[in-house]
């Protein structure tokens, strides 16, 4: 039992209005939601969101910077593959773009894993306040390899995360006759279908890369390098809709939930 007196009646009489019910399962870093009740806790997702908007940042970056690499060590790779410098002498002058591609790799996996914690949560949370669509939170995982390199099931999700975060919905309303953020379209044409257009004009060198010698790296650093080029602005471009997407859908969702 708490020592805190009772609170004193409201001014012009009338009884004490009774405590928020059970359901709201309410935090210190939650206030209720006037719109709906949970029927669990709620997760936060204040903190994910920035990880998620600088690892985006970061791995966009990367990926000019990459391709920026790759021209740097072009000249070298036409020395080598004249026979005026040794293996070790190119594969020297590579690191840099190596290095670049590795942290590029890097960068990609931990901004795919910290995503799909932070869509997995949000549908969480949709479903804990009865919004549950066709996408549950499974599929912020599941969706990203199925079909393989088509991110289709993934826009789908995030266009409905945007409707079921709509926080001027009542509890029990219609959210998914709300209409979704057109930035999700430009995102996923230039983070999806830009890049397997991209592809189809480098599958040889693609292919000819994964168990490439000294040579085939140096004949794909000599060769035509716009498709590298056009895919890291697909990219850069990709992450920075990307990053107006996730600080608005966060800010809806965060509004919905309480989140302070």
């Amino acid at each position: 039992m708490s020592d805190l007196p009772p609170p004193p009646p409201p001014a012009g009489g009338g009884a004490v209005p009774p405590p928020p019910p059970p359901g709201l399962h309410a935090t210190p870093s939650y206030a209720p939601s006037p719109y709906a009740t949970a029927t669990a806790p709620l997760k936060r997702i204040g903190g994910l969101t920035k990880a998620v908007i600088a690892l985006t940042g970061v791995a966009g970056a990367i990926a000019v910077l990459t391709v920026i690499a790759a021209e740097v060590v072009a000249p070298d790779a036409e020395e080598f593959l004249a026979g005026s410098t040794t293996d070790e002498e190119f594969l020297e002058a590579a690191i840099p773009w190596v290095l670049a591609s590795f942290l590029q790799g890097v960068a990609v996996v931990a901004t795919a894993v910290v995503v799909m914690i932070w869509m997995f949560r949000m549908a969480a949370n949709h479903r804990a306040l009865h919004r549950t669509g066709t996408w549950g939170p499974g599929w912020a995982i599941g969706g990203w390899f199925l079909p393989p390199l088509l991110y289709i099931i993934p826009f789908l999700m995030f266009r409905e995360l945007w409707r079921a975060s709509d926080p001027s919905v009542p509890a029990h309303g219609d959210w998914r006759a709300g209409p979704a953020s057109p930035l999700l379209t430009v995102w996923f044409v230039l983070y999806s279908i830009v890049p397997i257009l991209l592809l189809f004009t480098q599958t040889s060198e693609t292919f000819a890369s994964i168990n490439a010698d000294e040579t085939d790296l140096a004949e794909s650093l000599t060769g035509s390098q716009w498709p590298s080029v056009l895919g890291a602005l697909a990219a850069l471009a990709a992450a920075t809709v990307f990053i107006a997407v996730a600080r608005r859908l966060a800010a809806r969702h965060r509004r919905l939930t309480g989140e302070n």
